[in-house]
């Protein structure tokens, strides 16, 4: 069965995803420990553990932010977050692909578990510094257009 987007107010929808930025980081910061440590079950084990988090964290930014987003702004308006959530797919690879490398070779696990990292960051500071507060301001604008 697919996973559906969690029922949540908007903004506790948000602060939930930013905890979940946190959570995700600190995972990723395990595994880069245990490549460091060649310890390659600790990184597949942390990576997996991640998978479900990851994918449920997508469903509701997408059903959910991003829905809001396009049917506020237009696809145009929202190009920039549109952008930023079409990371969420290479993300997804590069985790499954370094839960791999794990089992298999040590160079290549070290240097994809790095672009991981890097790429990660720079995707949840993204979203955390613009998209997030550009859903929260239109989420405020509907909400006083709707409740004056």
């Amino acid at each position: 069965m697919g996973i559906r987007p969690r029922s949540l107010g908007f903004e506790s929808l948000i602060r939930l995803l930013v905890d979940e930025h946190k959570t995700m980081e600190s995972g990723l910061a395990r595994a880069k420990e245990g490549a460091q440590r060649r310890d390659f079950e600790a990184v597949s084990a942390e990576l997996k553990a991640l998978d479900p988090i990851f994918r449920q964290h997508i469903a509701d930014e997408e059903a959910q932010i991003l829905r809001l987003l396009i049917g506020e702004l237009g696809r145009e308006g929202a190009d920039q977050e549109i952008r930023v959530f079409q990371q969420h797919r290479p993300i997804h690879q590069l985790m499954q692909l370094v839960a791999e490398l794990a089992s298999k070779s040590a160079v290549e696990l070290e240097s994809e578990q790095q672009r991981l990292s890097l790429l990660f960051r720079q995707h949840t500071s993204s979203e955390e510094g613009r998209v997030f507060p550009r859903a929260l301001e239109v989420y405020g604008k509907r909400q006083r257009a709707e409740h004056p």
